[in-house]
């Protein structure tokens, strides 16, 4: 693939990088990543790629059809249903899971400021927690944020890191790509595969219990 406009970055074991200064980033380490085979399974290779971070006892028997059928994923256009996602996990009875299907809103919002979101973003990660998002992206897409590189007073210049399933734009598909995370912000609402009441600011946090 042509790289030519693109710079890449081993976020897997992002401290081994050179000419990188990590000392504002906060990110979830040797995250690994899976791209997915279809057009409609973005949402099961997330949970697959969330389910082999937290080192499931049960990864080595999921895969990504597998989890697709568990889900309920349908052809394309459609997808997977974010309660479909987040009743998966919680199906499984070993993680707490805080989706934007519960979470309290204001003015139809989860975060009605981007510091809020900041703030909800930094907060999980540094306790390892993995993020599902699900966004604009091709009409309807779901990633994993792994990680938010702080660079900012205002947030204006800070950078969201993501394990995204289907990474085919930025000149190498190792499965991770960085962007803007004021710009995520304002674009975080799906157009077409998400119910009504569930486009907007849809996430899911997944949790080891304690």
């Amino acid at each position: 693939m042509n790289n030519k406009y693109y710079h890449h970055y081993n976020f897997y074991d992002i401290e081994k990088e050179e000419n990188f200064d990590a000392s504002t980033l906060t990110i979830l380490k040797n995250f690994k990543t899976f791209q997915q085979t279809t057009e409609e399974t973005c949402g099961p290779v997330c949970a697959l790629m969330v389910l082999t971070y937290l080192k499931d006892k049960d990864v080595d028997g999921f895969t990504e059809i597998s989890l697709a059928k568990s889900i309920g994923t349908k052809k394309y256009p459609i997808g997977t249903k974010l309660k479909n996602l987040v009743d998966f996990f919680k199906s499984l009875g070993r993680y707490e899971v805080v989706s934007s299907i519960d979470y309290r809103r204001k003015n139809g919002l989860c975060f009605p400021e981007f510091e809020d979101f900041k703030s909800f973003i930094l907060e999980n990660l540094k306790q390892g927690n993995p993020i599902i998002v699900e966004n604009i992206d091709y009409g309807g897409h779901y990633r994993v944020i792994i990680g938010y590189d702080n660079l900012s007073s205002s947030g204006d210049e800070d950078i969201l890191i993501f394990a995204d399933p289907y990474d085919d734009t930025d000149g190498l598909r190792d499965g991770y790509n960085y962007f803007p995370a004021s710009r995520f912000y304002y674009m975080w609402f799906d157009d077409h595969c998400l119910e009504d009441e569930y486009k907007k600011q849809a996430f899911i946090v997944i949790k080891n219990k304690a």
